[in-house]
């Protein structure tokens, strides 16, 4: 690589061989951006472009003294952060894979990234969520089509039933707890009772044998045993067979412990809703609302502690302003006066409890503004997360 020498100090260090062409810093104006990397650094590949000195003269401007690339400038950031870091890559989401290639054309790093791939497929999938992009046993087979929707027609039906079911799942327990339908449901002998028997059977065998499934097919157990939604299927399908026993040893067993039977039946059947989760699977814009919330834990965290804290100082200031006005208040103590203060900071303001002093009113105004800051200040930093995180993962979910 040729350079201009301008400085005589520089041309003296470089003659007495106290500086050497590996320490040199190489200055790139591409497309009108000006980078700045040490000779060094692109030696290290010395079969691409930027690492040829002989190739890099054509584009060395003498009058500038500097190399001139006409090419994309944010493409080259990329190009430049492969000799930064060793063989790494990285693809600016903003830009197409064909403009990509191109570029790598150019520069004489297609050889390089191919490999750079080819090193992440053979890396061992422990996650539980891995897809086998060429998938060749029967189990790899089955997993893609468990997992990927799109690795097949016959998993995109499953994925369609996978909803329908889920939808009928919830539509079901909804509706049963509707005074017209329950009055039908208790009355064994009616076919109402026998039809919703039987549909939230089917859809409970269809979630067992997914999640048999999946758990058979899974690369990675350990990973499976620590994923989430994992759990929220099993939950969504223990309470239909505890119910079922449940309700056979009820009629067998006498009042008393019938009884307590239906008060654990009554909890299994809350956790029912836990069904209405399993869309999130199935649901891009959930996926990536949960991913944006898991990288704002500390911004959550914090508003958290803050609110936690104006609850319990705006609590207790208005049960002694309230209460040493009216003893018959409905501030009646600190733990009631906090729920008025969850209720005021979270802007939902039922009306049940109001302060009726004129400083119980200052204190509730002081309140409300304090609220209103402690919610607005974390409010940009996870909408700017947000917009990170669903230009990451919009085109791999």
């Amino acid at each position: 690589m040729t350079f201009v020498d301008t400085d005589p100090l520089v041309k003296a260090l470089r003659n007495n061989g106290n500086c050497h062409s590996s320490s040199e810093i190489v200055r790139l104006n591409v497309g009108g951006g000006i980078f700045e990397v040490y000779q060094s650094t692109l030696e290290r590949y010395p079969d691409t472009l930027l690492g040829n000195k002989a190739e890099m003269k054509k584009y060395f401007n003498v009058d500038q003294n500097h190399y001139f690339l006409e090419r994309h400038k944010l493409i080259f950031s990329s190009i430049l952060y492969f000799y930064q870091s060793s063989g790494q890559f990285y693809k600016p989401s903003c830009v197409s894979s064909d403009q990509f290639n191109l570029e790598l054309q150019f520069f004489g790093l297609t050889s390089h990234y191919k490999q750079y791939v080819t090193s992440l497929e053979k890396e061992p999938k422990c996650r539980a969520n891995a897809i086998h992009e060429h998938p060749t046993t029967l189990i790899e087979r089955l997993w893609n089509f468990f997992k990927d929707p799109k690795s097949s027609q016959a998993a995109k039906i499953w994925a369609i039933i996978d909803v329908f079911a889920i939808t009928v799942a919830v539509i079901l327990f909804i509706v049963e707890t509707m005074p017209a339908v329950k009055k039908e449901l208790e009355n064994p002998n009616k076919i109402l009772k026998t039809t919703f028997f039987v549909a939230e059977t089917i859809c409970v065998l269809f979630f067992t044998v997914e999640l048999i499934g999946r758990l058979i097919c899974c690369p990675d157990k350990v990973a499976f045993g620590k994923t989430l939604m994992n759990w929220i299927d099993f939950v969504t399908i223990i309470p239909y067979f505890v119910q079922l026993v449940a309700e056979r040893q009820s009629t067998e067993a006498d009042h008393t412990t019938a009884s307590s039977n239906t008060e654990a039946i009554v909890v299994l059947r809350v956790l029912r809703v836990v069904r209405v989760l399993k869309l999130a699977r199935h649901s891009k814009g959930i996926i990536i609302v949960t991913k944006t919330l898991t990288s704002s834990v500390n911004e959550l965290a914090l508003l958290l502690f803050f609110w936690f804290i104006g609850v319990i100082i705006f609590g207790s200031i208005m049960y002694y302003i309230e209460y040493s006005f009216d003893s018959e208040s409905a501030f009646s103590s600190i733990l009631h006066s906090s729920w008025w203060a969850v209720v005021t900071m979270s802007t939902v303001g039922y009306g049940d409890m109001y302060p009726r002093s004129a400083w119980g009113k200052l204190v509730a105004s002081v309140c409300m503004m304090f609220s209103m800051i402690i919610i607005a200040l974390p409010v940009t930093v996870i909408v700017s997360k947000f917009t990170r995180v669903y230009a990451k993962y919009k085109d791999k979910i």
